[in-house]
């Protein structure tokens, strides 16, 4: 039996799945150590296979110098995608983490057994709704799609406009990433800083009254109140921040 292989998509599938390794590792919920790395190269190769359509249209390199310089190029693209995507998905997480400064709880750290450190109860509650979410709504498919996509955008060579505009994307990158994060905390946020502004005049309306023991109840009355009407929003915050942050990678070039 006779094998007839393209030289050209052997090789922009091995390309392709430099940048969908690096791409694994920075991007969530796969960069943690809870997933093997050999799960991680099963689907980065997955993923190269979809992109060798794509990829094989263009010039591949003909010297080891160029290869070397195609393959450093995938490595840094794939790590700059995983890293906007991380920084919209992590928005998530920040928020629990705002929510749960401004509930006036204030519970210890716990250990996160996905990331191996020490987050605060709701935000990483919030990081393992998200991590769900990431599976449930669809969202994976438009990581998938968007990373397709993305060798539309920077093929085996860099485009000097991609060049030109990177600062002005990371910079627009870490601003939408603080953004996010208010924009999912603010509902609770309002809340709890209402409550407390009540609890206040309370205070100063009632001074023979116990009002930090009465608050105390009160406040984490609301704040578990809020925050289970809040998670009713997460899918599409979800879906929503994982579309902007593959827009931003796909419709920057």
């Amino acid at each position: 039996m006779t094998l007839n292989l393209d030289g050209a998509a052997i090789l922009a599938f091995l390309l392709a799945l430099m940048r969908g390794t690096a791409f694994l590792i920075a991007c969530p919920p796969f960069a943690t150590k809870a997933i093997p790395a050999v799960a991680k190269i099963t689907i980065a190769a997955g993923l190269a296979l979809a992109a060798v359509g794509p990829l094989a249209h263009d010039p591949m390199p003909e010297s080891t110098g160029a290869l070397m310089i195609a393959v450093a190029l995938q490595v840094l693209v794939g790590a700059a995608m995983g890293f906007v995507v991380q920084l919209f998905v992590g928005a998530v997480q920040s928020a629990g983490a705002l929510i749960d400064q401004f509930s006036g709880l204030n519970l210890p750290p716990s250990i996160d057994p996905l990331g191996l450190e020490q987050l605060p109860v709701i935000g990483q509650l919030y990081e393992w709704l998200a991590t769900v979410l990431l599976f449930t709504t669809g969202a994976d498919a438009i990581l998938a799609q968007g990373f397709v996509r993305s060798f539309s955008v920077v093929g085996t060579r860099l485009p000097p406009l991609v060049v030109q505009r990177l600062p002005t994307l990371l910079g627009s990158d870490l601003a939408g990433f603080f953004a996010a994060a208010a924009e999912v905390a603010a509902p609770l946020v309002a809340v709890l800083f209402v409550a407390q502004l009540l609890l206040a005049l309370l205070a100063k309306a009632a001074p023979q009254t116990n009002v930090f023991s009465l608050g105390f109840v009160l406040q984490a009355t609301i704040a578990f109140a809020a925050l289970g009407l809040a998670v009713v929003a997460l899918p599409s915050d979800v879906a929503n921040l994982v579309g902007r942050g593959m827009s931003q990678i796909v419709g920057g070039g």
